[in-house]
């Protein structure tokens, strides 16, 4: 069986946006789904806190494995694996970016989650796709840019597709869907 992990964003969680959605429907293609719940807010959002949760998961993570992240959890994915040197079929990234953002109580949460540079995270992950739009009213899309070339991506740059939340539209995701079933 396939294993897919969806990872949330900053004061978020598995139920929120196009999460239920997309699990639902990789569920029913033949995907085992993991969508954890990690630790939010002030004090307690941090990388460290985040690895703790996904260390439980790390028997499931293998060179088959599909990794999903919306905002601050693409770099977290990516800062994961390259610390613990595992190999992934694919990472999908929306509206994910490596660096601050200049909103002071996400900038404070995100901080741990950033790296001084990216290296190598083409030979883990052979296939990485990110979601941007340059609407997006929290990151700012020369930062989007900036995190697609740094991990190497193909790039998918959505018109007026903001952080592709509910606020945007985004209870579902039918081309997110469409690529990884492909």
């Amino acid at each position: 069986m396939k294993t897919c992990f969806i990872i949330h964003g900053s004061f978020g969680d598995s139920h929120e946006h196009y999460i239920p959605w997309l699990k639902g429907e990789l569920e029913k293609s033949g995907f085992e789904v993991i969508a954890p719940d990690f630790p939010i807010g002030k004090d307690v959002q941090t990388y460290e806190s985040w690895a703790e949760v996904l260390d439980k998961y790390k028997d499931k993570i293998n060179k088959d494995t599909i990794f999903i992240g919306r905002s601050i959890a693409p770099i977290f994915i990516v800062k994961y694996l390259l610390e613990n040197n595992l190999k992934i079929k694919a990472l999908y990234s929306i509206s994910g970016f490596n660096c601050y953002i200049n909103i002071p109580d996400y900038d404070y949460v995100n901080k741990t989650f950033f790296l001084d540079e990216i290296k190598g995270f083409d030979k883990l992950c052979p296939k990485r796709i990110c979601f941007f739009s340059k609407n997006d009213p929290y990151v700012p899309y020369y930062l989007l840019d900036m995190f697609t070339k740094n991990i190497k991506a193909k790039r998918y740059l959505v018109e007026n597709a903001g952080h592709f939340n509910t606020d945007s539209g985004y209870d579902k995701f039918d081309a997110l869907l469409s690529l990884i079933k492909s």
